[in-house]
């Protein structure tokens, strides 16, 4: 076993459990905080796919692998965000952004688990067909990343059609 995988290892079990506890759990939400996380993530992801690849060696099923991988980590993320369920804060009977929680609960944890199957079995096949950017700690980063914007987009996409915030 690698020291990479060893770190990979460690990192999917505390982004599992860090996200997981955030689906479980009321969290306020404040769009403009939930775009921070997927930003920085993305922006580590690239950096530490740049320092790790030798652009030279990448191959079309690289890129193949890391465009299938997204897509799927976008369209979970989006049906994250379209199970969440908001309530308001307090007592107030009409929410505003300041004023809105959330969570995706079990289901949400339950595709958060997928996420990271799915991120398992694509990383495990593209190995055996010959792919060494899937096994890339910057591919994980980047995925999460991809995952998380797309839940937020879902949210402020929901939340603009809220009645009572549109008001």
């Amino acid at each position: 076993m690698t020291l990479q995988t060893i770190g990979n290892v460690l990192l999917i079990i505390v982004l599992i459990g860090w996200i997981g506890i955030r689906q479980l759990t009321w969290r306020p939400v404040s769009i403009a905080r939930m775009w921070r996380v997927p930003a920085i993530m993305a922006i580590v992801g690239v950096v530490l796919l740049i320092q790790t690849t030798d652009a030279a060696h990448l191959t079309a099923l690289d890129l193949a692998v890391l465009v299938v991988e997204i897509a799927i980590s976008l369209g979970i993320g989006a049906w994250m965000g379209a199970l969440a369920v908001f309530r308001p804060v307090g007592n107030s009977r009409e929410a505003d952004l300041a004023s809105v929680e959330s969570r995706t609960g079990w289901w949400g944890l339950a595709l958060w688990v997928l996420v990271i199957v799915i991120r398992v079995g694509i990383d495990l096949l593209a190995a055996q067909a010959g792919s060494h950017l899937a096994a890339s700690t910057g591919i994980i980063v980047l995925l999460v990343a991809a995952n998380r914007a797309a839940r937020t987009a879902v949210f402020a996409y929901r939340l603009e059609r809220m009645p009572a915030v549109a008001a």
